[in-house]
């Protein structure tokens, strides 16, 4: 007999759990994951980048499924890739640290308009969120660093996420998953010269993987077979994209009892830029409240590990997409605002004079311990000195919202309300959603999501 291919046995690991459910708390830990992942989708409409993709989906046909600001639904490919396009713009959705992606903004809009499309039960959803970040996380965090230098894992794994979500609601059996995640694979794609260029890419990548993923599931529901070795095979998956990842890391440990499924260990954004840069912000935070009133800072030095320098050693940022992604500018505005919100990115506070005399003096640097502690940890270290030669120095080793160090659910019920408010939702619409999100958990069908009246006009 042969023996299973791994993305057999990530089937046959998620029919299992088909028979069996998901614990309670992975229900919950999904259902606030989407809590998350909506906020940030409803945030993303009132940007200019949100705009572009809602022109795009004004050109696509009429159908069944919400798509966030539009008073009429697409299909379900279509509001997938705009639904995961919009979550990703502001950057406040979720991270897994292993895995280096953001698995919401991903398999939540490929779960949600499949569930829409056919019916499906709040509950149902939620099962399908925990089954897509699983195969998800695990394939990702099996890649290697090499592979994350040119590619966004969130956009190459993601893809594995939402054929495992949508094949989920879709019920497909062994043979039809297993191709499902085989014509997923054959598309995964996502490169990241956009960051080198300061373009506006990146929110493609999510929505691009989500409406991919759904395609691949419907299409092999249909009967279109997929490559069985699509993950290890000699011209597949990690063999062209991954070449030092290890593909057996993505079925280590499965299904083992004591094994937490990864829906448990998703980090969650506080702060409205790059995830590697919330350890410097909150090591600034800190140090702020440390600094006397009358202080004239000197110098700043940050010291934290490679991954973070690759994506985020921006000393002149000159777009909110830049400084997003600038370690700079995010703890020059910690040091000196107090906070790093949607605020600080609007173009007023790009040209901040106070920011812009600081980010000269921000000094970036790897420290190898902490380049060591990686991916497992996402820390950073900061030391400040003044113009009358006092240092003050402070580390960050779990940044706020990581699983050790989570956002309480009225943390989270918070930021959701902030995050809707800038994407024009007035405080009634805002608690309609809540109810929504409150009630997602229920084994009857799903109700639309109460969104039609944040729709923009064209």
């Amino acid at each position: 007999m042969l023996e299973a291919s791994l993305t057999e046995r990530l089937a046959d690991w998620q029919l299992a759990r088909r028979q069996t459910g998901f614990a309670a708390a992975d229900i919950e830990a999904a259902r606030l994951l989407v809590l998350d992942w909506l906020g940030s989708a409803v945030a993303g409409i009132g940007t200019e980048t949100g705009r572009i993709f809602l022109e795009y989906a004004r050109l696509q046909p009429a159908g069944k499924v919400t798509l966030l600001g539009l008073s009429e639904g697409r299909s379900v490919e279509v509001a997938a890739l705009v639904n995961g396009a919009l979550s990703h713009i502001v950057e406040m959705d979720d991270v897994e640290r292993e895995s280096v992606t953001h698995p919401g903004a991903v398999v939540v809009p490929a779960a949600l308009a499949v569930a829409e499309r056919i019916g499906a039960s709040g509950l149902e959803l939620l099962a399908a969120v925990v089954a897509g970040y699983e195969i998800m996380v695990r394939v990702g965090a099996a890649l290697g660093a090499e592979h994350y230098y040119h590619f966004h894992n969130t956009s190459t794994a993601g893809v594995f996420g939402a054929a495992a979500a949508a094949g989920w609601l879709l019920n497909l059996d062994r043979d039809r998953l297993v191709w499902a995640l085989g014509n997923a694979g054959t598309q995964a794609s996502g490169l990241w010269q956009f960051n080198e260029e300061g373009a506006l890419t990146k929110p493609l990548h999510p929505g691009r993987a989500a409406a991919n993923g759904v395609l691949a599931a419907t299409l092999s529901r249909l009967g279109l077979t997929g490559a069985r070795h699509i993950l290890e095979g000699e011209r597949g998956f990690f063999a062209g994209l991954a070449p030092r990842g290890d593909p057996q890391q993505v079925v280590a440990h499965l299904g083992e009892a004591d094994e937490p499924l990864r829906v448990r260990k998703i980090s969650i954004k506080p702060h409205a830029s790059c995830r590697h840069t919330h350890a410097p912000i909150d090591a600034a935070l800190a140090l702020r409240a440390q600094l006397p009133a009358d202080a004239t800072i000197a110098a700043v030095r940050v010291s934290t590990y490679q991954a973070a320098l690759t994506l985020c050693d921006k000393p002149d940022p000159r777009s909110s997409a830049d400084a997003k992604f600038s370690l700079q500018f995010c703890v020059a505005s910690a040091l000196l605002h107090g906070q790093v919100g949607l605020t600080e990115f609007s173009d007023a506070a790009l040209t901040d004079k106070a920011v812009r005399a600081l980010l000269p003096h921000i000094e970036v640097a790897i420290d190898p311990a902490r380049e060591a502690a990686y991916p497992g940890c996402w820390s950073a270290a900061i030391e400040v000195t003044l113009a009358d030669g006092r240092s003050f120095k402070a580390a960050q080793d779990r940044p706020k919202g990581d699983p050790e160090n989570p956002l309480s659910v009225p943390e989270l019920e918070a930021k959701f309300r902030d995050l809707a408010a800038a994407g024009g939702a007035h405080s009634g619409q805002v608690e309609r959603l809540l109810d929504w999100l409150r009630a997602l958990a229920r084994p009857e069908p799903l109700d639309p999501l109460p969104l039609r009246e944040l729709a923009r006009s064209p």
